[in-house]
């Protein structure tokens, strides 16, 4: 099952980093268009900022699993391993509060955009549940991620303390 998470979390960062290298193009044609061509389009701009949410959210897994989340180690270099496994869980288990919380507020977010019709206020009218399904699409995923960490973190702690335990046992 880790393996399944991971590979999920790994190809989303996959498709996010194409949906980045895809916005980047839809800006270049959108500054070629305005400033060589005096002909500026209604959708390259809101268009890149709809794929940017997709691509920041779905990757929010894959930086957890590829330990790419900005850390502070003062005080965890002051810890032994045990320390660190500790804080580590405890780091976790507050990740996955916030992002249950999160997850449960994006999905009344597009409950009620998709009841009262919400919608973009440009030319192109883009239902705004569109652009808000992403946070609670994210959110899941990163769940399901942290979920997967805290397991690690846990089997690892009880595979070092078995080992501490038939060590002291020599």
């Amino acid at each position: 099952m880790l393996r399944l998470i991971d590979n999920i979390s790994e190809r989303l960062g996959q498709l996010s980093a194409i949906l980045f290298f895809v916005i980047g193009l839809m800006i270049s044609y959108e500054v070629v268009a305005r400033y060589v061509f005096f002909a500026p389009t209604t959708w390259a701009e809101e268009g890149a900022r709809l794929l940017q949410l997709w691509a920041t959210y779905l990757a929010m897994g894959y930086v957890l699993k590829s330990g790419g989340l900005v850390r502070i180690t003062v005080l965890t270099d002051m810890l032994g391993a045990t320390g660190r496994r500790i804080l580590e869980i405890v780091a976790l288990l507050w990740m996955l509060f916030f992002c249950v919380y999160a997850f449960w507020l994006g999905v009344e977010v597009v409950i009620e955009s998709v009841e009262i019709g919400r919608a973009t206020a440009t030319m192109n009218q883009v239902p705004k549940f569109w652009t808000e399904s992403a946070i609670p699409a994210g959110f899941f995923i990163l769940i399901i991620q942290v979920l997967a960490q805290i397991w690690r973190q846990l089997r690892n702690q009880s595979e070092s303390s078995d080992s501490d335990v038939s060590e002291s046992n020599i």
